[in-house]
Order: C-alpha cells, then sequence, then structure tokens
C-alpha cells in the first residue's frame, strides 16, 4: 500500500495516467498489438492487458478493484490542474484582452451563443455557401472559431449529419407543409436530374400566389433508385402530393418534354460558331452543369392528359339567349371547363422555343461564312490583347459565348454588328486579320439572321423571369413571333431557308395555339408535320385567357394584331366568356355566392378592330404593338346590379392601368373581386422548368467533385434547405 501513500510528494511527480501510476513492468507483445503491465495494489501478481496506446483497461481495473487509492489520486489531479491553469498565461487572450472566463472553459450545449455559432456555421457556412461537413474538423477553421469566441465548442460532423441538419430538414418540411395549405392553388413543375455518380433524382417546384406576391419552394428533391419507368416517376409524383395535402389545388403541371435542356441542347451552337469553342473548354466550365439528366421522354408520357372534345372548340357560346338561372348557369360553366378538372401537363416553352431554334439553324448553310467571321472575330476579342484593348478605348465590350446558350450566341453576333463597320474592319486591318473583314454581303446577311431570330431570343429571357406572370407572356409571344416570321419572309434575300424552316417548326408546334386565335395554318404554304406531343396541348385554353389576367395586355395583344377584324371579335368575346365561365365556377366552388338573377353576357363592341392594318410590322421588340392606354367602348346595355362578374370585367377592361400586376395587389379585391381571385389562381402557373434547372444547378454545387462521396440522403437534405432558405 506504499504507492497509495504517494499522494504526499510533490504534485509535479504525479502521474496523469492510472498505468503509470498503479502499474509496473509494462511488456509490449507487437504481433499482438498489445501491451501488458503488472498491478502494484492487487496482493497476488495480476497483469492487465490492453491495445497498444490505449489504457481504458487499466483504469477500469483500478478503479474496480481498488477504489480508495484511485479516488485519491483523481483528487491529486484535479489540484494538480487548477493550480497549472492559475500559474499559465494565454497569451494570444491577454493580447486581445478576451472577456475572462467565469464559469468553466466552454460554453455548455444549451447556452444562446454557443447555439447561436453553430447555426450560424450551419446555415450560412454549409448550407448557403454550400461548404462541406468536414470545415468542422478543419484545424484552421477550428482556430479561426476560438479567435471568434475562446469559450465556444466545435459543432461535431457526426451531430451535424445525424442531428442539426434532419432537425432543420424537418422544420423546412413543416415550413412547405404550411406554406402548401395557405395557398388556394398551386402550379408544379417536375423534372429528373442526375449528379456526378449518375444518382438520380426527382424534383418538383410548387409555384402560388399569396397575398398578391408570387412564391415558389421546392417541395421535393427525391432519389431514385431503379428503372425510371413512368409508373415509378407517377407514384412519387402522387406520394409527394398527398405528404404536401395539394391534390385538389394543383392547377397545372409544367414538364421538360425531352431531356435536360443542357443535355439536349449541348449541340444547339449557331453554325459558324463551333471554332468559337474549341480549345475552350475551360473558360466557362461550371460545376453546375456537372450534372447529367436521364429524363428520356418518360416523363411526359405519363403526365400527358387527353382533353374532352369540349375544351379545344372554338365556337363561342351565345350569351344573348333566354336568362339563365344560378343552376343553369353553374351547369354551363363547368360544362365549358371540363366540370371544373383542371389537372393538366403544359410543356416547358423555353425548351419548346429552344428546338424551334434548333430546327431553324440546320437550315444556315447559305450564311455560314458571315457567322464564321463573326465567331472568330468574338473569339479574337477574347484572346487578342491589342484587339481587347482598341475596343476597350471605344468603350465596346463582346459578351462571351456560352456553348449551353443559344441566345448567349446570338447576342454576341448582335454586339458586333454594333460596333461601327468601318471602324472594326480598320481594326482588323491593322492588327493582320484582313480576311475577318465584314462586307456588304456580310452585313446584310447578318442583319436579316438578327432580324429572324430577335424576338425569339427575348422570349427565351423573357419567360423565365421571377415574380411577375409568365403563363400570360405565351401565347401574345407566339402571335407577334408568327407574324414577325411571315412579315420578314417577305422582306428577306439570303435567308429564306431559315426563315422558312423557323416558320415550319412553329407551326409544328404552336400550330394548336395558333388555331385557337383562328389563324390558318396553311396559309403560309410551308410544310409542317404536327408534333403532337406539343401541337394539342398549346391547345388548352389557359393559354388565351390568361394574357386577359395581365394588366399589360387584356385585351389589346388581339385588338392591335394582324388577325381579321372578325376574328379579333370573335375571339375577343371568346375570351371574355372564357372569364365569365372561370369567375362563375371560382366563385360557385369557393364561395357559392353565384347570384341567382345572373343575366347573359352581353358582348361588347371591341373599338380597335375596325382600325386599319398597316402594311408593315413594327419591329422590333416584343408586343410592340399593344397601345396599352386604348380606351374601350363604354357604350353597352344597361347592366344588372347582380351581375358583378360581367361589370368586373367591363370595368377592368376600361381601366387604363396597365400593370401586369393590377389584379394581384392587394386593392385589387376591392374592384376586381372575381378576376383578382382568377389571376391568383391561374398567374402563378410558370411557363417553364427554368425553377427546377436551378435546383439541379444548386446540388451539382453541393455535390462538385472532390464532395462526390456524399450520401443520396445529405445530398437530398442539403439541396432542398439551400433551394428553401430565405435569402
Amino acid at each position: 500500500m506504499s504507492q497509495g501513500n504517494n499522494s504526499s510528494c510533490s504534485s509535479s511527480n504525479i502521474p496523469r495516467t492510472a498505468r503509470d501510476k498503479f502499474f509496473k513492468d509494462i511488456q509490449y507483445q507487437k504481433e499482438k498489438k498489445r501491451w501488458s503491465a503488472e498491478c502494484l495494489l492487487c496482493e497476488k501478481p495480476k497483469r492487465v492487458f490492453d491495445n497498444i496506446g490505449v489504457t481504458s483497461n487499466f483504469t477500469r481495473h483500478v478503479r474496480e478493484h481498488h477504489k480508495e487509492a484511485f479516488d485519491i489520486w483523481l483528487h491529486e489531479l484535479k489540484e494538480l490542474k487548477g493550480t497549472s491553469a492559475k500559474n499559465q498565461t494565454n497569451k494570444i487572450t491577454k493580447h486581445f484582452q478576451k472577456i475572462p472566463t467565469t464559469q468553466g472553459s466552454t460554453y455548455n450545449t444549451n447556452h444562446p451563443r454557443q447555439a447561436e455559432l453553430s447555426m450560424a456555421i450551419v446555415n450560412d457556412l454549409i448550407i448557403k455557401l454550400g461548404l462541406p461537413l468536414s470545415i468542422v474538423e478543419r484545424p484552421a477553421f477550428i482556430n479561426f472559431m476560438k479567435t471568434v469566441d475562446p469559450k465556444f465548442s466545435m459543432i461535431s460532423r457526426r451531430t451535424l449529419s445525424r442531428t442539426t441538419i434532419p432537425s432543420l430538414y424537418e422544420k423546412m418540411q413543416d415550413q412547405l407543409k404550411t406554406f402548401c395549405s395557405t395557398a388556394a392553388f398551386l402550379s408544379l413543375a417536375v423534372d429528373i436530374w442526375s449528379d456526378r455518380r449518375l444518382r438520380s433524382f426527382f424534383a418538383v417546384t410548387g409555384h402560388a400566389i399569396i397575398d398578391g406576391a408570387f412564391k415558389s419552394y421546392v417541395l421535393g428533391f427525391v432519389p431514385l433508385w431503379g428503372s425510371h419507368s413512368g409508373f415509378l416517376l407517377l407514384q412519387k409524383y402522387q406520394e409527394m402530393i398527398n405528404i404536401c395535402g395539394i391534390k385538389d389545388k394543383i392547377i397545372r403541371l409544367v414538364t421538360d418534354n425531352g431531356s435536360n435542356n443542357i443535355n439536349a441542347f449541348k449541340d444547339l451552337v449557331i453554325p459558324g460558331f463551333e471554332q468559337y469553342f474549341t480549345e475552350d473548354d475551360n473558360d466557362d466550365s461550371n460545376d453546375e452543369d456537372s450534372g447529367v439528366n436521364l429524363n428520356d421522354g418518360t416523363v411526359s408520357d405519363e403526365y400527358e392528359y387527353e382533353y374532352p372534345p369540349n375544351i379545344c372548340s372554338t365556337t363561342t357560346n351565345d350569351f344573348t339567349t333566354a336568362e339563365l338561372t344560378q343552376e343553369d348557369l353553374v351547369k354551363d360553366s363547368f360544362r365549358s371547363l371540363l366540370e371544373n378538372n383542371e389537372v393538366f401537363r403544359i410543356p416547358c416553352f423555353a425548351h419548346t422555343i429552344q428546338l424551334i431554334v434548333k430546327d431553324g439553324l440546320k437550315e444556315t448553310q447559305s450564311i455560314l461564312s458571315s457567322l464564321e467571321k463573326v465567331s472568330t472575330i468574338a473569339k479574337l476579342s477574347h484572346k487578342n490583347t491589342k484587339f481587347a484593348e482598341k475596343l476597350e478605348m471605344m468603350k465596346i465590350s463582346i459578351p462571351r459565348a456560352v456553348i449551353t446558350r443559344w441566345n448567349s450566341q446570338f447576342l454576341t453576333v448582335e454586339s458586333i454588328l454594333a460596333i461601327p463597320t468601318l471602324e472594326l474592319n480598320e481594326i482588323l486591318i491593322e492588327l493582320k486579320h484582313s480576311n475577318l473583314c465584314l462586307n456588304v454581303r456580310d452585313l446584310a446577311v447578318l442583319n436579316e439572321f438578327v432580324a429572324l431570330l430577335s424576338l425569339l431570343a427575348e422570349v427565351t429571357t423573357t419567360t423565365q423571369r421571377d415574380n411577375s406572370p409568365s403563363i400570360s407572356l405565351v401565347a401574345p409571344s407566339i402571335l407577334a413571333i408568327y407574324f414577325d416570321l411571315k412579315n420578314e419572309n417577305n422582306n428577306i434575300q439570303h435567308t429564306t431557308t431559315l426563315c422558312n424552316a423557323l416558320i415550319s417548326s412553329l407551326l409544328s408546334r404552336f400550330g394548336g395555339l395558333l388555331e385557337q386565335l383562328e389563324i390558318d395554318v396553311n396559309e403560309t404554304g410551308i410544310e409542317f408535320k404536327k408534333k403532337n406531343q406539343f401541337y394539342d396541348l398549346y391547345k388548352d385554353p389557359v393559354f388565351l385567357f390568361t394574357p386577359f389576367l395581365d394588366g399589360m395586355f387584356k385585351l389589346n395583344w388581339i385588338t392591335e394584331s394582324f388577325l381579321p377584324d372578325a376574328a379579333k371579335e370573335r375571339i375577343c368575346a371568346r375570351i371574355k366568356k372564357l372569364i365569365f365561365d372561370n369567375g362563375v365556377i371560382i366563385e360557385y366552388t369557393k364561395e357559392a355566392s353565384v347570384p341567382v338573377d345572373v343575366e347573359p353576357v352581353q358582348e361588347e363592341q371591341v373599338h380597335g378592330a375596325e382600325s386599319s392594318s398597316p402594311s408593315a410590322l413594327k419591329r422590333k421588340r416584343l408586343f410592340s404593338n399593344i397601345h396599352n392606354d386604348q380606351k374601350y367602348s363604354k357604350k353597352t346595355k344597361s347592366i344588372d346590379s347582380n351581375n358583378y362578374i360581367k361589370e368586373e370585367i367591363s370595368r377592368y377592361l376600361n381601366d387604363r392601368n396597365n400593370d401586369n400586376m393590377i389584379l394581384l395587389k392587394p386593392t385589387a379585391s376591392n374592384s376586381y373581386n372575381t378576376l383578382a381571385k382568377l389571376a391568383t389562381k391561374y398567374l402563378c402557373i410558370p411557363t417553364t422548368t427554368a425553377t427546377v434547372e436551378r435546383v439541379f444547378s444548386q446540388s451539382g454545387f453541393l455535390c462538385r467533385a472532390h464532395r462526390a462521396r456524399m450520401s443520396r440522403k445529405t445530398l437530398q437534405q442539403l439541396t432542398l434547405l439551400k433551394c428553401n432558405c430565405e435569402t
């Protein structure tokens, strides 16, 4: 027991481990990777074994068999640590005059400051900035956090992945359910994507208008296993909408009809620009584009719905017939609107436009030499220092083209044409690149090329804007593009084949929409083949009446178009009928407050239809032909006070406010109660799957090359948290 009396010796000689204090004769067995020692306190010789470098068995032996000596030793160690802490001074702490610690050296887990810093690391660094979870294990970061607050105790990676992030994920799911329950109507956009390890995910974004503001969230980012059959995708889709409780709220479902835009359009390069991208693969490389899309068309097949015959009808009910009762009116409106079954798929508008451009660019052989010149000039401006300096002196910048964005290449052509030709040619000659000088034919060809594609490029960008209506842009855009191409076809000399290809592709995909506008798709004499996956879906009446709910358009996009006057009157009457029917349904289903004595709608005379058609179409801006301050005739038959929907329609048409958000403002319900509800319901429909593509970009950034080992579950959680976090 003499060993136990060592407590009286100097504290500096107190052993720090139970092995050194209570054991002797340490022996190593390297082949078995263990060591052993003989206990000093046991009456009979006793050897204790443990793995090399581990002393837990030695400590356990003394604690269980010699508790009194063990407790005395622990007390001595505590006194030693207390004395050392008082005698030692932290130079960094003293230099920066940190607040001295009071109780304990670190915060406990429930301390507000500990929780604040831990959540800042998770939310700001790991989720928003996309830093790896392993950052909490990096010595440099740990030292940094000690500088921030010496009492902060670093959260472990295990806690992050198993507790903190799953907890935030659950809270976010609750917030998404709140969003879904608050929204009266939602539209969805869906697509499939796979990461760099070819692990597939099914993404769904939800879009709604709440209190006049556009809201968009990622509702699901679900891992997929096995074959991506239509049955599997439909099953995942139904599971998601059932969890969110939105089955009866969905208005439209937007899908990318083909493959992912990046994958499908990797070859959509303006002819002549191939050399621009040679040996420049790293110039615009981005981890966000690293994903591979696995959508092989099965999604669109599963979500394609058949329209009953009456949805595509262009006939307009005669409202000048006998007075309708409430029951008759509601039944008639329900029949007109598919008995209120409004869950339909619509194609991605941007994807469809890109397919049209792709078809057109196949017919550019006659202008290829001019496009190659432009491509080389653009590349020279990014490679030749002297050329770049001269352009900078002229305050001119040629934008860098991106291989996955055809409209960026188009903007490059436009920017070069904007440079004064004489000055550009002088610079090229000075730099000994006279072969790139643009001649008269080049300028004519390139100007025609820009004229044909300018509206297509503009609409590609415009329809992907956020926080404003986009579904209302589709029909006015297609009508403007159709008449623009038709007019250009009569004026061009060098790009006829390109123009014909664009018109043919436009008709093959948007012919169904043009038919709803009473346009004879065969009037141009250009042959085309119907693309049924687009043609019929664009007959959806939602494209026809949503511009009415957009204060920018109302009926002006019809009355100021090049349609025949008689067709204008019929289309305007049909649009008002669709608005009225939808208004009756939304009031009946939501409030059951449709007046009993609603009278038939009186068709109003639409002024502007008699205006003479100009001989040439003004260009080059979408909707430049629309006069938003146009006055509508107030000469209508007397309207019964109960016909509040008709009054709203008439009052709205005479309102000179052309703000596209007029019906979504908080004050709109005072003047346009029913129309405001319709705008909330239908203007939330996105025209593209751009929101889903952004989700894939964020997920691709999170799972970049040096983080490819990330699990599906972690990637799913981080993607949803990053995309849905409030910035």
